[in-house]
């Protein structure tokens, strides 16, 4: 079944992408709703404390250093444990117009990223058959993330790696040799195995492990698992033993990966394994089709309690679900939200949420309603700090995400009884027109800068045309 499968890689015209399949089922593919607002001082599962936060405008290696693998936990320089969130690029072959340092610093400028994915493709026209072009990708995206202080993972971007061993122990003893001291990089060393058993990938594994230690290197190594990187239980029955900071790779495309899959990773941790979600998708194992935001949540607040690392597939432009960018969108960087797709703009809220944006919520401001031809005045509200609190007035109720950033505005607007049309911030002069968001009830949200200390202004109709609004603290 893969001889035809990539002969019809080879064959097609199309860009396509490769990710997980359902448990037996080779696909195609490309390729999580923020918890609800609470209270100064709750804490909601999922929800990131600043030990494992970055500042979107921070340096995180700077900050937390070369990273460790302790117990089952992904860990700091201090020995803090960390949770890495970003994006992984398409296959280097076919994505190759991405791989470079605009890109790479825009999702961590604009999206809070901490990590990105070089998704270096091996088959169907990738590193076997133009190495040097493929190896000079990866190379520009290291580059790119060593200069920005982020982290960045090389991944092997295959599905058969055991039939090119030799090829990969030759690629990452370079890699190691060049990168393995820097505190930047991980290296991913079998991407998706699919139909290969645990013994066969862990005998590849531990040959490539021992050439990148060999060659100076430490640094964490992820390995994957059988059945396309989703069982990692099996793994966690006959770990590799005899080397320091490994991790196991965990996939999985949330409209087609639930339960079942998230109880394998709970027995792999129980059992003492490391997990990094190297690659998740927001829809169908195939990439396309089946968006399923509030189960990418479940994932999402799964992989936040858990402290697991990940990064979303994919930062592309091809036309199908799983993409975060639109087609024709620019290959430089610097999207607006109209260049995103659904599921970037949902991915890239979930980094936001990583990013250590606080505030927004008003204490003691004032707010006021009005009826188109009434003229009818609201009272007062206050709003608890800290981005928490909210107001209610005459029915409204508002409340300031707490993960907002100097580059994301988001409230949750709800009126009993009646549905909210509209919703306004008002960011000094100028007025933007938030978005309905379809991961929670009354949520709306878009990317803007807010300068520090601004107050943002919300105003919310509803279906009567009756408007409220409400004014924020101090933005962060």
């Amino acid at each position: 079944m893969k001889s035809s499968f990539l002969g019809m890689l080879m064959g097609s015209g199309l860009r396509l992408g490769l990710c997980v399949a359902a448990a037996q089922v080779v696909t195609l593919c490309g390729c999580v709703a923020p918890s609800e607002d609470v209270g100064q001082g709750e804490v909601v599962e999922g929800e990131l404390t600043d030990e494992g936060a970055f500042a979107a405008s921070a340096r995180p290696v700077d900050a937390h250093g070369k990273l460790q693998i302790v117990g089952r936990e992904l860990r700091d320089q201090h020995n803090a444990p960390v949770q890495l969130r970003g994006m992984s690029l398409f296959w280097s072959q076919w994505g190759g117009s991405f791989y470079n340092a605009s890109v790479v610093n825009s999702i961590a400028d604009s999206w809070g990223a901490t990590v990105v994915r070089a998704a270096m493709g091996i088959e169907s026209g990738g590193y076997l058959t133009n190495p040097t072009a493929e190896k000079n990708r990866v190379k520009a995206v290291v580059d790119a993330a060593i200069a920005r202080g982020i982290y960045v993972i090389i991944d092997w971007h295959d599905h058969s790696a055991q039939d090119h061993k030799a090829q990969a122990q030759e690629f990452f003893r370079e890699m190691a040799t060049t990168y393995g001291n820097r505190p930047n990089v991980l290296f991913e060393i079998y991407n998706e195995p699919d139909n290969e058993s645990w013994s066969t990938i862990k005998s590849y594994a531990t040959d490539v492990i021992r050439t990148i230690r060999n060659a100076g290197s430490n640094n964490v190594i992820i390995v994957g698992t059988p059945t396309w990187s989703q069982d990692v239980d099996i793994a966690a029955n006959d770990p590799i033993t005899g080397f320091t900071n490994i991790a196991y790779t965990l996939h999985f495309y949330a409209n087609t990966h639930r339960e079942s899959l998230r109880a394998k990773a709970r027995t792999a941790m129980d059992k003492g394994l490391a997990l990094f979600v190297t690659e998740f998708g927001t829809c169908d194992a195939s990439g396309n089709t089946g968006l399923n935001l509030p189960e990418s949540q479940n994932w999402m607040n799964f992989l936040n309690a858990n402290k697991i690392s990940w990064a979303n597939w994919s930062l592309f432009d091809k036309n199908e679900t799983a993409s975060a960018l639109v087609p024709g969108a620019s290959t430089t960087g610097n999207w607006d939200d109209s260049k995103l797709t659904e599921s970037g703009r949902w991915v890239k809220a979930r980094m936001l949420e990583g990013s250590g944006g606080s505030g927004g919520g008003s204490s003691s401001s004032t707010t006021s309603s009005s009826s188109s031809g009434t003229g009818g005045s609201g009272g007062s509200g206050g709003g608890g700090g800290g981005g928490g609190g909210g107001s209610t007035t005459s029915g409204f109720q508002f409340s300031v995400s707490p993960n907002i950033n100097r580059w994301w505005i988001q409230v949750k607007v709800t009126e009993p009884g009646y549905s909210i049309t509209r919703v306004t911030a008002r960011v000094n002069n100028t007025t933007h027109t938030l978005e309905r968001q379809s991961w929670g009830d009354g949520e709306f949200a878009i990317s803007r800068e807010v300068p520090a200390g601004t107050r943002v202004v919300f105003t919310a109709t509803d279906n009567r045309n009756v408007s409220a609004s409400f004014t924020s603290n101090p933005w962060p």
